[in-house]
């Protein structure tokens, strides 16, 4: 299918690898990006260097905390529950008790 090669192939000094250059960016850098650039930086996309892997992590660890906080909010139908639930108890307990007085 494939032949080894018998002699190894080295590059000539005119086709020498330019490295790719590092992205860094620190904590608050990262805490400042909205989450589509923060996505974008995870995917790789309009990037032209090599993301570290702890600089992932971090960028991950920040959408992260960013769903939690968005989701740990209550629904808006919770407080008008709530005060409806305590209006209507009262009610009940008042209408209770002007039931047993007359």
């Amino acid at each position: 299918m494939f032949d080894i090669p018998k002699k190894a192939t080295q590059l000539s000094p005119s086709k020498t690898i330019k490295p790719l250059p590092l992205i860094k960016l620190t904590v608050e850098e990262i805490k400042q990006l909205p989450d589509s650039e923060l996505l974008k930086l995870l995917s790789g996309e309009g990037v032209s260097g090599v993301i570290p892997a702890p600089l992932l992590q971090a960028i991950s660890y920040e959408l992260t905390s960013r769903q939690i906080q968005r989701s740990s909010k209550p629904h808006w139908t919770v407080k008008p529950t709530f005060y409806a639930v305590i209006f209507f108890g009262l009610a009940t307990v008042i209408i209770g008790i002007l039931s047993l007085l007359k």
